[in-house]
Parts: C-alpha cells; sequence; structure tokens
C-alpha cells in the first residue's frame, strides 16, 4: 500500500512538473468594479496645506529572499558595459526647477506633461505648473482633490497623462479599504475641469509599490504584491478607461502573473502608450526582469505576459506567458542584486551617511511605448551591479524592444549597461521620442575622495541611428546634490515622459538633497533639433590606434542636426596643431541623419610609439550651432607586439580548496596588430613556472579570458602569491605583460554572519589601510590585498574601527589577529586585541597595537571580526559564524628598520623554492650577503623537520638541494638566514 502511494504521488509529481513547465494561460482571480464621485474644480481657498514634519512613507515590503549565494552569471564585468562617457554635444535643460521641498520619506516623485501643464505629485501631496515651470496651483495635499480623496494622505502617488484623451490621472493608497484611489481629470485643464475619483479594492491585501500605465482598452497597474502567492494571487490590475473618461461605474479585473520567480521584493511593469497612434486593445505587454541569482531561474532574462482583457465578459479575460527572452535573444547576462537583497547598497560621501538603497529588482518607471510607420519599440531600464568583486558598482541597464508589426513577438533591438566611469548611476527613468532618439535621467552618486558626488540629477541620451547599444550624449547635469540623503530611503522611482506638443521634449522629475530637505528637480531637455542649419563632426572612425604608416586615411562621421536635409559643406583636418586642409563635399545627409566621410589626402602617422593629435572641423554656410564643429582625437601608432596578463580572476581566497584549482587569467593586446600563438604562464610562490600558449586570435585593444589546462594544488592552507604573464617574442613593453595576487586558503571563512542590522565593522584603518563604507555582503570580506606596512622597530600601531549598529543595550565587539606563523591558522596567542567594545554607531574607537620582538619579518595574514555577542556565535573562534557581525582578512608585511646593514641586505633578499625531480627541492637565496646562515624546515603544525647550515658558494647566492622524497605531502615551511634576521616562503610537497 505504502509503495502504491508512493508510485502516485511521483506521478502527480510528474504532471505537476510537465504543467509547470508550459506555457499557462490563466483567467482572472479578483473582479469588481467602483463608481464615480464626482470633485469640483480645484479651488485655492480649499487648498490643504501639506505636512512639512518628517514622515516615513510605506516602509519597503518584502518577502521570502530566493537568492542563491555564489549562483548567477556574470561572473565577472557586465558584458554590455559602456565604458565612456558619450561625446556628442548635450544642452542644458530649456526649463529647470524644484517642484517640491519636503521632509516626506521618500518623496517619490512623479510628474507628467500635458498640453499645457505639468501635473507633479509626491507623499503625498502635488501642484500644478504651466509649461515654463510656473506655479498655477499647490502645493496641495492630495486630500484637496476631494471626492473619494478627500481625508486620504497615505501616498505613493502616480501621475499620469493620458494623450490619445488629453486627460489627467492621479493615483494613491486607500486605507479603507486596502486599495488605490484614481482621480481622473473631466477635461484638458487639471486646475479649472474637475476630477472623477474612483476608489477600487485590491480585495484586502496591500498594493506596494504601484506603477500605471496606459493602453487603449485599460490602465494597467502593477504592483509588488502577495510575494508569497504571485503566480495565483492579485498583482496585474487593469481598471476601464473608457468608462472612468465619461465618469460612469468602472470595472476592475485582476491577475496573477504565472510562471514568475521573484527574489522577494518585485515590481514587473506595463508598457506605457505614448505618441499620436494609439495601440489596438488587447495583447498588453507587462514585462519583469529574471535574475538567475535567484532560485528556479537558470538563465537572465525578460519576461512578457499577454493581457487580453474582455469587458463585456469580465471572466472571458485572460492573462498568459507570452516570451523570455534571453541569451539566445540577445539579452547579456546581468547582476540585478545587490547586498542579497537588502535595501542599503550605494555609498555616499562623508563619514556617517547611510548607504542609498539601489532601487533593486524593479523594471523603472516607466516602460514606455511607441508606435512608428515600420515597427513598435518599447524602452525600458532596471539598475544592475556591474562588478563581479564585493564592491558595488550600480549602472543602469537598459533596452529598446521592437515589435514588427501589431501581434507578433517583441525583439530585442539593443542593450546597454551605462556606466561609464566608477561612480553610482541608479533610480533611472527613459523615454523615446518621435524620431526614435531616446533619452535617458538617472540619479549620480560617489562616495570616492578624489571625486565626492552627493546624489545628483542627470541625463544622456542617443540619436536614433547612432551605434547600437550607446548613449552617445555627453552626460549633462540638471542638478547638483547639496548634501547627502539623510536616510537610505530613496526615491522609489523618477518619472521621464515625453511632451504631446512636440514629441521631442522629455521632462524627468527625481529626488535630491539639501539638508533635512528632500527636493524634487523637473526638467525639460530634447535630443531632437530644432535649428534649420546645422552640422557637425561627431567621430573621427579612422585612424584608430594600431601600427600605423605613412599613407593613412581619415574617415569621420558628419551628422546633421538640423530639422531640414542639408549638403555643400566643407570639412578640414589637421594633425598636431598644423596647417588645416579643407576640402569640399556633396553629400546630402537627411534630417537627423549621419554619413562617413573619408578624405582624399592621406597623412603620416608612422612613428612608432608616438601619441598624434588629428582635430577635424566642419563648415556650412549660416551654421546656426557653431560649438559642434571641431572634434579632436589623440591616436597612438602601436608597437605591432605588445600584450600581457591584466588581472588574476581566478582563484580567489577560499576555503576547501582541492588538489585540482583552475587558475584563470585576463590576457589583453595592448599593441597595434591580431596575436596569436601567445606565449603565457603563472607561478605559485617560488614554484616552477607553469607554461602554456593561448592559441586563439586576439584583437588589437581587445581582451579575453584564458584558463589554464595546468590545474594547481591549494588543499593545503595557508597564504599564495601568484604572478601571471606572456612572453611574447619582440613584446614591445615588458612592464605590462605580468601582474599578481595574492589570496589565501583557509582553515575557515565565517560567510552567513548577519549585518544587515549595521552589525559588525563599517570603517577599518590601520597603518597603509584604509578601507570605509564597507560593504555588508553576507558576513565576510576577503581584503586580503590591501597591505599594512608595519616596522618591528616601531612596535605600537594604532587601528581606528567604526560600526554603524547602536549597542548601546547590547554588547557589540572588535579582536584582531595576526598570523605570525603563517599556518592559515589564527590562534589565541596570534590575537593582539580581544573584545573590545564599540558603542556608538559612526563613533571612531582606537586602540593600540604592539607587535612582537620577534614578530617574524615578511607577510602574513590579518583577520578583525567585530560583532553583537550577546547571540550565537564566539567572537574571539575566528572560524565560528556570528549571528550578528563581520568577519574580513587582510594582509600586513613587516620589517624591521634597525637591522644593521648586513641583516637589511639579508632582509632584502629574495627566497626561492623551486619543485625538481624525485621529490628534490632546490633553495635559492639571492643577495650579496656572505656569511654562514642556517636553513630550517618546518611543518605546518610548527614541528622542526630539519636544520643546517648554508654558504653563500659562488658570491652570489645560497644554494641548497632539499630532498623531501621521504616526507609526507603537504605544505612546509623553509627559512633561510640569522636568528634574528631570515626569509620565509612556504611550499607543497606532492
Amino acid at each position: 500500500m505504502y509503495r502504491n502511494n508512493y508510485l502516485i504521488f511521483t506521478f502527480l509529481l510528474v504532471i505537476s512538473f510537465t504543467s509547470f513547465a508550459q506555457k499557462d494561460i490563466l483567467k482572472p482571480t479578483f473582479l469588481d468594479s467602483a463608481q464615480a464621485i464626482q470633485s469640483a474644480p480645484l479651488s485655492i481657498s480649499n487648498l490643504t496645506i501639506p505636512e512639512t514634519d518628517f514622515k516615513l512613507y510605506n516602509p519597503r515590503n518584502r518577502g521570502i529572499n530566493k537568492i542563491v549565494p555564489g549562483k548567477g552569471l556574470p561572473k565577472y564585468k557586465d558584458p554590455a558595459i559602456q565604458l565612456q562617457k558619450g561625446m556628442l554635444p548635450s544642452k542644458a535643460p530649456s526649463v529647470s526647477f524644484d517642484a517640491v521641498r519636503s521632509r516626506s520619506t521618500p518623496t517619490d516623485p512623479t510628474g507628467v506633461a500635458g498640453r499645457n501643464h505639468y501635473l507633479n505629485a509626491w507623499n503625498s501631496a502635488f501642484s500644478i505648473y504651466d509649461k515654463q515651470g510656473n506655479l498655477l496651483l499647490g502645493p496641495t495635499s492630495l486630500a484637496s482633490i476631494g471626492g473619494e480623496f478627500e481625508g486620504e494622505t497615505l501616498g505613493d502617488p502616480i501621475v499620469v497623462y493620458d494623450q490619445f484623451a488629453d486627460r489627467y490621472l492621479i493615483s494613491e493608497f486607500s486605507d479603507s479599504p486596502e486599495g488605490i484611489l484614481i482621480a481622473i481629470s473631466k477635461g484638458p485643464d487639471p486646475v479649472n475641469d474637475g476630477w472623477y475619483t474612483y476608489r477600487f479594492s485590491t480585495n484586502g491585501s496591500f498594493p506596494d509599490y504601484p506603477k500605471i500605465s496606459v493602453w487603449s482598452d485599460g490602465y494597467y497597474l502593477t504592483s509588488n504584491k502577495d510575494q508569497f502567492s504571485p503566480e495565483q494571487s492579485q498583482v496585474i490590475y487593469v481598471y476601464e478607461r473608457d468608462k472612468m473618461l465619461e465618469g460612469e461605474t468602472a470595472q476592475v479585473v485582476s491577475f496573477p502573473l504565472p510562471g514568475i520567480q521573484t527574489n522577494g521584493f518585485y515590481s514587473p511593469a506595463g508598457f506605457n502608450a505614448m505618441g499620436d497612434l494609439m495601440p489596438p486593445p488587447g495583447n498588453v505587454p507587462i514585462i519583469y526582469l529574471q535574475d538567475d541569482a535567484w532560485s528556479g531561474v537558470f538563465q537572465d532574462h525578460l519576461k512578457i505576459w499577454l493581457v487580453n482583457v474582455d469587458w463585456q465578459e469580465t471572466l472571458n479575460s485572460t492573462i498568459e506567458e507570452s516570451q523570455e527572452l534571453g541569451a539566445a535573444e540577445g539579452v547579456s547576462p546581468f547582476r540585478a542584486t545587490f547586498d542579497g537583497g537588502n535595501f542599503s547598497n550605494l555609498a555616499q560621501p562623508g563619514d556617517n551617511n547611510n548607504d542609498i538603497d539601489a532601487l533593486q529588482a524593479t523594471m523603472m518607471y516607466m516602460t514606455q511605448y511607441r508606435r512608428f510607420s515600420d515597427h513598435n519599440s518599447a524602452v525600458l531600464n532596471f539598475v544592475v551591479d556591474v562588478e563581479a568583486s564585493s564592491a558595488k558598482h550600480a549602472g543602469i541597464r537598459w533596452y529598446e524592444l521592437r515589435q514588427n508589426t501589431d501581434g507578433e513577438p517583441w525583439y530585442v533591438y539593443q542593450e546597454g549597461t551605462y556606466a561609464p566611469d566608477k561612480s553610482d548611476r541608479f533610480s533611472g527613468s527613459i523615454g523615446i521620442d518621435d524620431f526614435g532618439n531616446i533619452g535617458l535621467g538617472f540619479t549620480i552618486v560617489d562616495d570616492s575622495p578624489e571625486t565626492p558626488v552627493f546624489p545628483s540629477i542627470r541625463y544622456t541620451g542617443r540619436y536614433a541611428n547612432d551605434e547600437l547599444g550607446i548613449m552617445t550624449l555627453e552626460e549633462q547635469e540638471i542638478v547638483t546634490g547639496e548634501s547627502p540623503d539623510p536616510s537610505e530611503r530613496y526615491g522609489d522611482y523618477a518619472h521621464l515622459t515625453v511632451d504631446p506638443t512636440d514629441g521631442i521634449s522629455f521632462w524627468h522629475n527625481a529626488e535630491y538633497f539639501d539638508g533635512i530637505y528632500r527636493k524634487n528637480r523637473v526638467a525639460k531637455f530634447q535630443i531632437a533639433s530644432d535649428l534649420s542649419k546645422d552640422i557637425g563632426v561627431t567621430e573621427i572612425i579612422k585612424p584608430i590606434d594600431a601600427t600605423l604608416g605613412d599613407i593613412e586615411s581619415i574617415t569621420v562621421k558628419v551628422r546633421n542636426f538640423s530639422a531640414m536635409p542639408l549638403s555643400e559643406f566643407e570639412l578640414g583636418y589637421r594633425v598636431d596643431g598644423g596647417t588645416i586642409n579643407f576640402e569640399d563635399f556633396n553629400t546630402t545627409i537627411a534630417v537627423n541623419d549621419t554619413e562617413e566621410v573619408t578624405f582624399n589626402n592621406k597623412v603620416d602617422l608612422s612613428e612608432i610609439g608616438k601619441n598624434y593629435e588629428l582635430e577635424v572641423f566642419s563648415n556650412i554656410a549660416e551654421d546656426q550651432n557653431r560649438k559642434n564643429d571641431t572634434l579632436k582625437k589623440v591616436v597612438r601608432n602601436l608597437p605591432p607586439k605588445d600584450v600581457g596578463i591584466t588581472s588574476i580572476d581566478a582563484p580567489t581566497s577560499s576555503q576547501n580548496f582541492d588538489t585540482n584549482e583552475q587558475v584563470t587569467v585576463t590576457l589583453e593586446n595592448f599593441g597595434g596588430r591580431i596575436q596569436s600563438q601567445i606565449p603565457i604562464w603563472y607561478q605559485i610562490g617560488n614554484n616552477n613556472k607553469v607554461q602554456e600558449v593561448f592559441n586563439g586570435n586576439l584583437a588589437v585593444g581587445r581582451d579575453t579570458i584564458y584558463t589554464f589546462q595546468q590545474q594547481v594544488d591549494l588543499s593545503y592552507e595557508g597564504r599564495y602569491e601568484i604572478r601571471s604573464g606572456t612572453a611574447l617574442p619582440e613584446d614591445f613593453d615588458a612592464e605590462n605583460d605580468t601582474t599578481q595576487t595574492s589570496i589565501a586558503s583557509l582553515n575557515c571563512i565565517p560567510v552567513g554572519s548577519d549585518c544587515s542590522l549595521k552589525d559588525g565593522l563599517s570603517y577599518f584603518e590601520f597603518a597603509d589601510i584604509l578601507n570605509e563604507n564597507i560593504p555588508c555582503g553576507k558576513g565576510y570580506n576577503d581584503y586580503i590585498n590591501y597591505i599594512a606596512y608595519l616596522d618591528r622597530a616601531q612596535s605600537s600601531y594604532m587601528v581606528v574601527v567604526k560600526t554603524t549598529f547602536n549597542a548601546q543595550e547590547d554588547e557589540e565587539q572588535f579582536s584582531l589577529w595576526i598570523d605570525f606563523n603563517d599556518n592559515g591558522e589564527f590562534d589565541d596567542n596570534e590575537r593582539l586585541i580581544t573584545s573590545e567594545p564599540l558603542l556608538n554607531p559612526n563613533q571612531a574607537y582606537s586602540f593600540d597595537i604592539t607587535l612582537p620582538e620577534n614578530a617574524p619579518l615578511g607577510q602574513h595574514l590579518m583577520r578583525v571580526r567585530a560583532g553583537d555577542v550577546t547571540y550565537d556565535g564566539d567572537l574571539n573562534n575566528p572560524c565560528e559564524v556570528m549571528e550578528y557581525g563581520t568577519t574580513h582578512d587582510y594582509s600586513v608585511n613587516i620589517v624591521d628598520s634597525n637591522l644593521n646593514i648586513e641583516d637589511f641586505i639579508l632582509n632584502e633578499a629574495e627566497l626561492k623554492v623551486l619543485n625538481g625531480k624525485d621529490g628534490i627541492h632546490k633553495v635559492v637565496l639571492e643577495t650579496t650577503f656572505d656569511k654562514p646562515l642556517r636553513i630550517t624546515v618546518h611543518n605546518v603544525l610548527g614541528q622542526l623537520m630539519l636544520e643546517n647550515k648554508i654558504s653563500n658558494t659562488n658570491g652570489t647566492g645560497y644554494v641548497y638541494d632539499l630532498d623531501m622524497s621521504y616526507a609526507a605531502k603537504g605544505v612546509y615551511l623553509v627559512r633561510v638566514g640569522t636568528r634574528k634576521v631570515g626569509k620565509v616562503k612556504r611550499f607543497i610537497v606532492k
């Protein structure tokens, strides 16, 4: 009987998994309707002043976290990253004004331009401006709308302009019942025409993080709702647009999202129709990202559902899984999760500031849809972490999807990741104008001491026919932030829309800070030109950095920035500030188009290694904008052969290494010709080099990842020095051939502590090490390439640490070890700081460290730990996971300035251990020191295996043939020196 039940259960599982693999078509999960309550035109005498005191609005709602640590691609840099800022000239905003000054946290800025007004809203108020930025009404509480809005100030407003009906829409949360309030203007004048107001239920659960979009058959709302059951519950709401425009009783239909996977918090988006051409009813796309770092997602992709509503028989309405756009469809891997999913991510300038919420796992508002004569386009964006390391780097992944005709599948026309420098960029909002030009507004922040940037608002963009995947316009400042965000909460969205009157002006609305106040800046900018004559050089295509000769061609890209076709212009060039050579061209360039043009004359760029400055000029009669007429470029004549290793990507510090670990490096071609058959090598410590050959073709200026076939044994605990390089014959520059790194094979890496409540260290300073704004991660960070240089003669050093946790009622403490015996373990007698209290958040605590008089010279590992000792986990057990806290590993290099000249010479010597045949290891100490030395060998348990004398036989160094053929496999330490000064190396017996 038991066996039969098991077979039935297995059969049901097979049926369940089979149906799950199919694309589901589901019916509505909730139907309802609401009557309209009319409100009078807005009256200045009846306005309610918004709240001015600090108020936290609608804390972010998170369900179960489904992130799988270590899972997901990319493992290295974002493959779609744009590494340089655009160079095409951009214009400062033509209209720019502060629309909000509030202490609402966050303000959640939202705003739209209609034909004659700009409607702006925030938590929980709104105001109305004319198109020049003059205030017409407000600021006033959302309750001032009246009708169903009377007395309601829960906030999270969304404002929408329905271009096809010339109406405005405002929404906010409702309290009784839980749901959404929607007001739609009775006409095109939001000040004087009055409003229809509706109260729609969301069936007993809170519709967190709502976004609203316009389609011909309804207003579509997406939400972060029912996180434990988004595949069965109400997530997407569709409101009966035609009835609402007439102020009649309107229906609402709600759907789940079949087949969705989330990381807890999630935020899909509907396509928002804009432009002059309305989409046909039905097949309304809903889109969301799916990150392969999440449980149940096996490749990064964009998932699209289609909604079809039957307003006559609402039970016949459907939602279906339609498409998954993954790698095969042109979606590059992305990392859309920060800090394990918590909401404190991006560092700000200053010591005591909160990290800002990066707004991860979110389709940013809005996803804009526009119809063109030969295709339909949709543009969208979300934030990604562009680096694989623990140091976060936020960039904006953006897409233009296209559909050739209505009803056909969507495809990726272009994608890009906008992260052109080390600053963090997030909170993007994107739009597409009548010409297909794309505008992207965003927030930038940078905590680096050299170039600090408080949260500030900028924009970039691209022309329709530019190189795909690149934001080609130079970044333009909208407003520079004056101070840090006083909270980790940041506006849950920014809002960019396109002006319906001209189809080319972008209006962007986002949040920045002035002391305790949050401000919303509204700015109008455009990419398309309205000039009648404007031509300019936008790119010097050729020559490029390469091995160049004495008859090189110059090819440039010329753009018509004006609103009419242009021809009969002249172009000029000069090299290194010499004479300008002009040539006439009669090519006709269409509006907003580009043309590649090659000069007839050739130039001599043949000097190897020289940088040549090229300058190109455009000239046309009556040019109305001379700012884009000149372009400069420096071109380098590269040596034919020049390659090198730029990074060692694997292995990285870990525990549980085995005997067959892969070594992976990045190989780059710095030279001017394609290279192949490149000899490359790696070396672990002083062991023999492993030499192989890269057989592929490596193009000029490109890099590639190479994994060596010969693997390495790292199964023994301790520190390893890894070097890697190239050995290309006739290589031009040997200095860029090699690189090195340090890793540790540790007996323990206590990953898993919870530091999301700010436990542990946020700041560590010791000698040469300064590590600020330390990310939480999973409670452990590897910083062993941070090295503190310590002089044993000084003996005493100060360490400075900070925590951001308020430990007044708990026991936050700090300890520190240095692994003096280099065995990869941190013993009690190597602990130099023990359980020092850290009471106040963001306060600097300093402690003295005294080095032992006999502290071994050279490099050693250092471990620091901090956490709340009132909970599980022993702070002073360096391997035990604390429930709340952090563990970090660094390195120290100990020297001794009191050494005499002979000792100094000995200390500067280099010790090598070379693997030979049959267990013979050759120990070599290269130095001019000429007195007899001692050689000792210890195992990792500290047992002395050998002691002997060694002499400098030829005046250039010491050589000792060390027979380890009978020794057990494992890690050993060899030391050569006097009793006072010596060099120590780790080697492996296999």
